[in-house]
């Protein structure tokens, strides 16, 4: 039976001491009630760009580079960006509405997750040293299925999730039980990290980064959503989440032309692209998918103590020990079929 508990305000007030976010840094204790987004920004605020730039370049330097994703291999693995999955054309289009229907995904592949092998992919689960963010008990404490499809104007994906503690009390998305989709047209790193320490809010930046080329979209069962980088208004997209029997559903609409396979970025490459190309059939992207878990309440997995169930998030591909969020390197492939296969 499922236990949803009611949207409520959290009251919390966090021990002292550092806490961590999913995407594996430290907030200092001033910033312990802000969002996840604005514990990134401590380079920005701190005007320490040029540190920052050169700590992603360093730390770029030695994460392994995904190779072509039509090579992949499709079972278990320790090394981030293997992972394979295929989006098949359709004419019929799901209806974005936190129902999953049967019918309207047949078309599509789905993929399972979840974290019974927490160190491998998929069903990757970050150890990156936080006290109380474990892999889930089992399937039916958190487990998920993705669909994808796409059609000439829109990429559609679905998160099936098997939840037997269902929480939706805030503050905000990610401390509830939410669905996260990440999207990489360019198969680049580093879009979205640059975009949060060299985006247009920071006076420091002597080129601020605004593309479409990589981001990560947040649903929570409470159908509140967060979009990284906050910065770029051309990120359009829609989501709805819907309670299910031992679980639930988030369905996702993102059109094509949100998507920029193009490289355009002076961080990546020496030598840029320059303008706009969506995904075409027969393109391979960058995609990741994850689940967080609250089974708890309150500040989740970002506790100072133990609590009486355990809190999780278990994504699809990346790499356990070193795990960050916006790691677009360490993302899977999504393929979009052509229309005739």
């Amino acid at each position: 039976m499922i236990e949803v508990v009611p949207t409520r305000t959290c009251q919390q007030t966090p021990a002292p001491g550092p806490l961590y976010t999913r995407s594996g840094l430290a907030l200092p204790r001033i910033q312990q009630r802000r969002t996840s987004r604005e514990a990134l920004y401590w380079c920005v605020e701190g005007r320490r760009f040029w540190l920052c730039l050169l700590a992603y370049l360093l730390v770029g330097a030695l994460v392994l580079p995904s190779t072509n994703a039509l090579a992949q291999d499709k079972g278990k693995t320790g090394i981030p960006g293997k992972q394979f999955m295929v989006a098949r054309y359709t004419n019929t289009p799901p209806v974005i509405d936190g129902v999953f229907s049967p019918g309207e995904w047949a078309k599509a592949a789905p993929v399972r997750v979840d974290g019974n092998t927490p160190a491998s992919a998929p069903g990757v689960v970050p150890n990156i040293g936080l006290p109380y963010l474990f892999p889930p008990d089992s399937p039916a404490d958190s487990s998920f299925t993705i669909y994808t499809l796409y059609d000439d104007n829109n990429l559609y994906v679905a998160v099936d999730v098997t939840d037997d503690i269902v929480i939706c009390d805030g503050p905000v998305p990610y401390l509830d039980d939410d669905a996260e989709i990440m999207i990489d047209g360019d198969r680049q790193p580093g879009d979205i990290h640059m975009a949060l320490v060299c985006g247009p809010n920071n006076p420091d930046c002597p080129n601020p980064v605004v593309n479409n080329e990589g981001f990560k979209l947040t649903t929570s069962v409470c159908n509140q959503s967060l979009t990284d980088p906050s910065n770029n208004p051309g990120i359009v997209w829609e989501s709805k989440a819907g309670l299910r029997p031992h679980g639930f559903v988030v369905e996702f609409r993102v059109p094509l032309n949100s998507i920029n396979t193009i490289d355009t970025s002076w961080f990546s490459s020496l030598f840029p692209g320059f303008g706009f190309r969506r995904p075409q059939p027969g393109d391979t992207i960058g995609f990741n998918v994850a689940v967080g878990d609250d089974d708890n309440g309150g500040l989740s997995y970002l506790r100072t103590e133990p609590a009486a169930h355990t809190d999780s998030y278990t994504a699809w591909d990346g790499r356990s020990v070193g795990w960050y969020v916006f790691a677009e390197r360490d993302w899977g492939n999504l393929y979009l079929a052509p229309q005739n296969r």
